[in-house]
């Protein structure tokens, strides 16, 4: 199976994704969908504080951006990635590159957790970085495939789930794609 169809967000901007597979759970249809396009992530080196309270460059973190914080640096990470023929997209529910991602070279990945909490680390690629406001930022995308679970109503438009109707539907939809595989 391999259907496309468009995410649409409440801002109205759209995500056309790969449908992977179909699950049915519940008596309720869901996706598990795959970006089209490149994902990314923006993200702040911060100094982090040694025992004495004072930041040091050596000992540096990854910090996510708030949404006010991406829309301020949104156009200089665009520029920045323009110089590499990539075009940075505000799109729904994720920021895509659109263009050939270049080949990186071992210094340029990164293993970043998804939250202080999460001991559990994924590989990113440094597609490029820059300063704004002296603050120095990087653009990421994930080296494995961004996947969505999505609700796939029999009339309407698919929904991207919220992360606690995600974790709450998990368990079915790991039994739903063991059954699958089988």
């Amino acid at each position: 199976m391999s259907d496309t169809l468009t995410l649409k967000d409440e801002a109205g901007r759209t995500l056309a994704c790969e449908l992977v597979t179909e699950l049915e759970i519940d008596g309720a249809q869901y996706g598990l969908v795959v970006p089209q396009a490149t994902p990314v992530r923006l993200m702040a080196w911060e100094a982090a504080d040694d025992e004495d309270g004072n930041g040091e460059e050596e000992d540096t973190l990854l910090a996510d951006l708030d949404d006010e914080e991406i829309e301020r640096v949104f156009q200089t990470a665009r520029a920045v990635l323009a110089e590499q023929d990539l075009k940075l997209v505000d799109s729904a529910y994720l920021l895509i590159v659109e263009g050939d991602i270049p080949n990186a070279d071992e210094a340029e990945f990164y293993s970043i957790a998804d939250d202080e909490d999460n001991e559990e680390e994924e590989e990113y690629q440094l597609l490029e970085e820059f300063f704004f406001e002296d603050r120095r930022y990087g653009i990421f995308t994930p080296l494995d495939p961004v996947m969505l679970f999505v609700e796939l109503p029999a009339e309407g438009e698919p929904r991207v789930l919220e992360p606690e109707e995600t974790a709450r539907l998990m368990p079915n939809f790991e039994e739903a794609l063991l059954d699958l595989a089988e």
